[in-house]
């Protein structure tokens, strides 16, 4: 073999090894951007991950990513190396060559755009390579940096131009992905809203329906209350009456063989009994009428201890073969300016939440009320099994719930956050562990204006 051809063939197996390096590099980047893009969910997750990438392959000291936005006016930067890049926009027009097309500058310190929004951020850098990339929702440019001039060859341009099109084409169906839980996640909350609507117009329904009966059991009530205290003084009457003849004429106790003391004792202890059930049937249909009046955002001067007491006795039904309600009312009967029918409801839901945190049948539920100086509040406190403290944070968040399907939606403490912050009070997790969880419900106390 002749010089000239062990030269040629020395030749063709440099230009064959650069390239199985070349190669080798672009595999490299498929590789473990691909790695980068399955591994991650979020775009700053991506884009971290890919300038690593980049940075195993290429050498350089910096990479910025910048987004043009919708009105295709700014340049906005959502991912760099350097954490000291502000988040300021910059305009598209002084920088449209590096949005229209790739560039590789040599010395970037001659130019005015470089001077005007990168140099102070970016130190004696000197070289960039940019290329301008498209996927079907978003347009990108990808910047590398480097503090030597002349630091991109031809061969790197090329493989950057050559990874940035599959960047794209991936990117492009994680967008899509992310657009369609987007999508999904928009229809549930829809259905949500849908069946929270069609849930409040039962219960509306059911609220009249529930006003209406106790409207009209009030009136047999009534009566029953009036007949038996009517009953009650004519027993105490038959009693001395009795007693009298029964002492006067023992033949007669002892013709009719039966306990005289005995009946006239437990028929009275009867008909108290039955007068309590009345004041007690009374209560509650007089709570559930309170309950179920229809709402409105018409507010009043209220002593709150009276709204505790209202609320317990209706939340009391529904816990009482689960938990014991422990009301604590302050001495300083505090007033509030309120909406006595939504604070109620918010009360109920707290209640309801901490007895549904309670499973073992023997749950204490404290209502406590206390009264500051130009304020009050109210602490709900149980021994449930606690909120985990990673989703704390989330509890107030609207569709946010741990329940099982159909035991909630997600809406209470949101809304109740929502009506507490009307009544210009807030509302607050103290703490939350597996010995129980404290709310607390804070008000401005209502002032008196003289007459």
């Amino acid at each position: 073999m002749t010089n000239e051809q062990l030269q040629e063939k020395l030749l063709q197996l440099t230009f064959e090894k650069k390239q199985l390096e070349r190669f080798k590099h672009f595999n490299t980047l498929i590789l473990n951007g691909l790695n980068a893009i399955l591994s991650s969910d979020k775009h700053e997750e991506i884009f971290q991950k890919l300038f690593a990438v980049i940075h195993e392959v290429i050498s350089c000291q910096h990479m910025l990513l910048l987004m043009v936005d919708d009105d295709k006016h700014k340049l906005i930067p959502v991912g760099s190396t350097n954490q000291e890049l502000n988040e300021d926009r910059f305009p598209i027009e002084p920088l449209e060559l590096i949005v229209d097309d790739t560039h590789n500058f040599f010395n970037v310190t001659s130019l005015d755009w470089w001077q005007c929004y990168f140099a102070s951020t970016f130190i004696d850098v000197n070289s960039m390579l940019s290329h301008p990339f498209n996927t079907s929702h978003s347009r990108y440019v990808l910047i590398l940096l480097s503090d030597k001039r002349g630091a991109f060859d031809v061969q790197i341009q090329e493989l950057l131009v050559s990874f940035t099109s599959f960047f794209a084409n991936t990117l492009t169906q994680f967008e899509t992905r992310k657009l369609i839980a987007e999508r999904d996640q928009l229809l549930q909350r829809q259905q949500n809203i849908e069946h929270t609507l069609l849930q409040r117009e039962k219960m509306a329904s059911l609220g009249l329906l529930a006003a209406g009966v106790a409207h009209e059991l009030n009136n047999p009530l009534g009566f029953i209350n009036s007949n038996l205290g009517t009953l009650k003084l004519y027993l105490a009457d038959f009693e001395k009456v009795l007693r009298h003849q029964s002492i006067s004429h023992s033949h007669i106790r002892e013709t009719l063989d039966i306990d005289i003391s005995y009946l006239l004792d437990d028929g009275s202890d009867i008909i108290d009994e039955s007068l309590e059930g009345v004041i007690r049937a009374r209560d509650i249909i007089n709570n559930l009428r309170v309950y179920s009046h229809p709402d409105d955002k018409s507010t009043a001067i209220i002593c709150l201890n009276g709204l505790l007491k209202t609320a317990v006795n209706i939340a009391s039904t529904q816990v009482k073969y689960n938990s014991v309600i422990d009301l604590e009312l302050s001495e300083n009967k505090p007033k509030i300016i309120a909406n006595a029918n939504q604070l109620k409801q918010v009360l109920i839901n707290l209640i309801v939440n901490a007895n549904q945190a309670i499973t073992d049948g023997e749950g204490i539920i404290t209502l406590s009320c206390k009264a500051l100086e130009n304020s009050c509040y109210v602490d709900i406190i149980d021994n449930g099994s606690g909120i985990p403290a990673a989703i704390q944070h989330k509890i107030f968040e609207p569709f946010f719930t741990t329940k099982v399907v159909g035991r909630g939606i997600g809406l209470g403490l949101s809304l109740s956050k929502a009506i507490v912050e009307q009544h210009s009070g807030t509302i607050e997790l103290c703490h939350s562990n597996a010995l129980g969880t404290l709310f607390r419900l804070h008000f401005p106390i209502a002032i008196d204006k003289p007459i």
